[in-house]
């Protein structure tokens, strides 16, 4: 018996990619699932009459944002609004544009029905097609997010999701700013999957440096005490080094102009080690208060 799977894709004013990205998902995956479309219409000012065309195609069905939210936010009201539903297998997370490949949505599908455990299947970005400087810009931002949590991430929100596990998704606070790193931070069990990620099928992107260097920030803010943590660990043996450095015997033979160097150096690391020991404690004082789960106020965008 074919799955039933509910595709959800984030869209801003890019309603004129939609037509060709139904048509390669027929192709792909009517052939291993049951499926309809859920689009999140982020507060779109453009191509409302190409919105007007798709919404009334029969497995469509279109959830309008009061307000530009963003994507991140997007995907967390759609999940917030499928969890309170019970008549599907999966949810399987694409982008409008058509970089997320339908063939390999295929291959996610596949994956889990031979698997069956209750994981969200993650498509992992091993090829990539945007430009030279985009890709040097994405293994920067892996490599931050490696130093700030010691965690290593290699996907995006090309995903399927188990039903079961909506409810669970829906209480995580960390979901409203970063739905990828949001998984990773509440340590759900997650499998991923080689795929090449497709060009866009028509139009520019509609993120800029800043809201790249923004998402990327955002990434990170799921995992605030780790990373609070980890700069003072950092700074603290950096001033513990310096100190050592400071006071070796060495230091008495040097030129005055190189121990007051090195005495500034201290001073400098220890003032940044106490400013990363307060921001630890904040961090961490921060769990004494109740999340602010996107399941209790994600209707309050719903137009």
């Amino acid at each position: 018996m074919k799955p039933k799977i509910i595709i959800l894709i984030p869209v801003f004013e890019d309603f004129k990619c939609l037509p060709i990205l139904f048509k390669q998902i027929k192709e792909n995956i009517e052939t291993v699932c049951d499926y309809e479309i859920l689009l999140i219409d982020d507060g779109s000012f453009k191509d409302l009459d190409e919105k007007k065309k798709i919404s009334k195609l029969s497995n469509i069905q279109t959830l309008t944002l009061s307000q530009n939210v963003g994507h991140q936010r997007s995907i967390a009201i759609g999940i917030c609004y499928l969890s309170q539903k019970i008549d599907f297998d999966f949810v399987l997370i694409m982008d409008g544009d058509g970089e997320d490949n339908p063939r390999d949505a295929q291959r996610l599908i596949i994956h889990a029905q031979e698997n069956q455990q209750e994981s969200i299947y993650f498509a992992r970005r091993d090829v990539r097609s945007e430009p030279l400087g985009f890709k040097f810009g994405y293994l920067l931002y892996r490599i931050f997010f490696r130093v700030c949590t010691g965690k290593s991430i290699k996907f995006g929100n090309f995903s399927l999701i188990p039903a079961k596990s909506l409810k669970r998704l829906s209480g995580i606070s960390e979901l409203w700013n970063h739905y990828a790193s949001g998984v990773l931070a509440a340590n759900l069990p997650i499998i991923e999957i080689s795929t090449q990620r497709s060009g866009r099928i028509s139009g520019r992107p509609k993120m800029n440096l800043i809201s790249l260097v923004l998402h990327g920030v955002s990434s990170v803010t799921s995992f605030l005490s780790v990373f609070a943590l980890r700069i003072f660990l950092f700074f603290s043996l950096a001033t513990v080094s310096s100190l050592i450095t400071f006071l070796n015997p060495i230091c008495d033979y040097l030129p005055t102009a190189l121990t007051s160097h090195s005495m500034l150096i201290f001073l400098v690391l220890s003032s940044l080690t106490l400013n990363c020991f307060f921001f630890l404690i904040f961090a961490v004082s921060r769990r004494h208060q109740p999340p602010c789960n996107p399941s209790t106020f994600w209707r309050n965008f719903i137009r």
